[in-house]
C-alpha cells in the first residue's frame, strides 16, 4: 500500500479520469470508428457502444479512490461480467471486445501520463501504481470476456455420473511388481 502522500496523488488521478471522461470517451470512440479491424460502429448504436466504457471508467475511478490492490481489483471486475455477455448477445466478436479494451487501455495510459504530476518521486510512484492497477483491470476484463464467450459457445458435453455405492472390483494381482 502506498504512503499517505502517494495515496492523495492516486485519488487525484481518479479525479483526472472523472474530469477528463468526456475527452477519454471521445478519443475512444474516434479510435473505434477509425479502426478497420472492427465493425462495432455498424453493429452497435452510439449508446450501446459508449455506455459500457463510461461504466468501466466509473468503476476504475472507484477502485483508485478505494486504493485497492491488484487482487481486489481482479475480484471486483467480476461485477462487470455483464459487459462481455451483453457484447456477445449484441453480435460483437471476441476480438472486437478485446480491441475495445486495448484501445481503452492505450487512451487511459496517455491521459494519465499527460495529466499526472510526476515531478516528484511520490508523483512517479502514484502514476506507477495507477498504471499497474489499470493494466490489471483491463487484463481482468479480457479474461472475463474469454470466460464468458467460452462458456456461451461451449457445446454441451455429456459428463460421467457417479454411482454409489461403487461396484466391487475384482482384485488384480501383479506378481511381477513384487
Amino acid at each position: 500500500m502506498p504512503n499517505p502522500t502517494v495515496n492523495v496523488m492516486i485519488r487525484q488521478l481518479a479525479a483526472v479520469i472523472r474530469r477528463r471522461e468526456d475527452l477519454i470517451v471521445r478519443r475512444w470512440v474516434d479510435a473505434i470508428y477509425s479502426d478497420a479491424r472492427t465493425e462495432l460502429p455498424g453493429v452497435l448504436s452510439f449508446e450501446q457502444l459508449v455506455g459500457p466504457v463510461q461504466e468501466m471508467l466509473d468503476f476504475l475511478c472507484r477502485q483508485f479512490e478505494r486504493l485497492l490492490d491488484e487482487e481486489n481489483i481482479a475480484d471486483d471486475v467480476r461485477q462487470l461480467r455483464a459487459y462481455a455477455q451483453v457484447r456477445f448477445y449484441q453480435g460483437v466478436l471476441i476480438d472486437e471486445v478485446a480491441r475495445e479494451l486495448m484501445i481503452l487501455r492505450k487512451i487511459l495510459n496517455e491521459v494519465l501520463w499527460k495529466e499526472a504530476a510526476i515531478n516528484t518521486p511520490e508523483g512517479y510512484r502514484a502514476l506507477k501504481w495507477a498504471l499497474g492497477q489499470l493494466n490489471t483491470f483491463i487484463d481482468e476484463m479480457v479474461i472475463q470476456t474469454l470466460v464468458i464467450y467460452a462458456a456461451i459457445l461451449r457445446p454441451p458435453v455429456e459428463t460421467r455420473t457417479s454411482v454409489w455405492p461403487p461396484s466391487r472390483r475384482r482384485k488384480i494381482d501383479f506378481p511381477n511388481l513384487r
